[in-house]
């Protein structure tokens, strides 16, 4: 095995993998294609790392172990939004995308507020038993987090909303509030997501009624 197996899409493969896993569930999980994660897979297989059997499995749990650490170092250093919300997908923990987040998400990226790069709050909700096992692996990344308010911080960093049950979709790679949840929400504070109800109404034929007033100032 050489250096070139030090590498971020390595990194992602080997945080988000759990025994059983499909080549494709993996490649959901860290946003990639199914060819380059297929030819890593494979490449891991050869190296003796992973096996694909009854989906994938590890079969050297000391080298994945081991290279955790390094994985972890290889990702946090210039770690990009993109990256950020695949995190949570490695943690082995269920979690949801929430709040604007849900609306982000839903909207495929169409409508984002209250964030830039200087300050960007993630929004989850994690079940309450899980919270600080959430802390530590956000920590292991250099990210700092909140728990059920939006904190000062600089960049990225996540605040984590415990709840006892959630129910929970999926769109693309990320874990979310379910649409009609998400609609609900949004619906509670229409002054900043009127827009975004509007996208969501014409996206997913809800009939919510919704028109942004700014269509008709003339």
């Amino acid at each position: 095995m050489g250096l070139d197996f030090v590498n971020r899409h390595v990194a992602k493969i080997l945080l988000a993998v759990e025994d059983g896993d499909s080549i494709n569930r993996i490649s959901e999980k860290i946003d990639s294609s199914y060819s380059y994660t297929y030819e890593w897979v494979n490449r891991l297989e050869e190296a003796g790392v992973l096996e694909r059997e009854d989906g994938v499995q590890v079969v050297d749990e000391a080298f994945v172990d081991s290279f955790e650490q390094v994985a972890r170092t290889v990702l946090k250093r210039d770690l990009d939004l993109s990256e950020a919300y695949l995190l949570p997908n490695f943690a082995g923990m269920q979690y949801r995308y929430s709040k604007t987040d849900a609306v982000y998400i839903w909207t495929k990226g169409g409508y984002q507020i209250g964030r830039n790069k200087s300050d960007y709050p993630i929004f989850i909700d994690v079940y309450e038993d899980d919270v600080e096992q959430w802390e530590e692996f956000f920590q292991s990344f250099g990210i700092n987090t909140g728990i059920g308010e939006r904190r000062n911080a600089e960049g990225i960093h996540f605040v984590l909303y415990p709840q006892s049950e959630m129910k929970i979709d999926r769109v693309e790679s990320a874990s979310v509030t379910p649409l009609n949840e998400t609609v609900d929400w949004a619906e509670e504070y229409k002054a900043n997501f009127q827009p975004a109800l509007e996208m969501l109404d014409e996206m997913y034929e809800l009939n919510l009624g919704v028109e942004y007033r700014e269509r008709n100032v003339m």
